[in-house]
């Protein structure tokens, strides 16, 4: 099974919508819901969340990719990786694990990766 992490600048792009979108910023109005997702990455420091395959597909649909695309600098790419040894959480949408278990299969443009998985034409 894969995994997908989307990043901008080296940097996931949760993070990067933090510093690119302060929390009073008018653009947050227009946020689609994400309370779906459980915000567990801040129980685990020095871990990174992939997403699932059932997650990127709700993500997608949720509009939120879209949102966060529109609200940061640079351009979105995906890394793409296989089930780490280890993981310190697991959901349905999302694995965290730390680090060191990082090993990256794949990374994608945005573009590349949306075709690939049949999201746009």
């Amino acid at each position: 099974m894969e995994y997908y992490r989307f990043i901008t600048d080296g940097m996931g792009i949760y993070e990067a919508v933090d510093q690119n979108c302060r929390k009073d910023d008018p653009r947050r109005l227009n946020k689609p819901d994400g309370s779906w997702l459980a915000k567990k990455g801040t129980d685990y420091s020095g871990a990174i969340s992939f997403w699932t395959n059932f997650g990127v597909k709700k993500y997608f649909d949720s509009g939120l990719l879209d949102w966060h695309r529109s609200v940061i600098k640079g351009d979105v790419e995906v890394v793409v990786m296989d089930r780490p040894t280890e993981i310190l959480y697991e959901d349905e949408y999302q694995i965290i694990f730390d680090v060191k278990f990082l090993k990256v299969k794949d990374q994608l443009t945005i573009d590349e990766f949306l075709k690939k998985k049949k999201m746009v034409a």
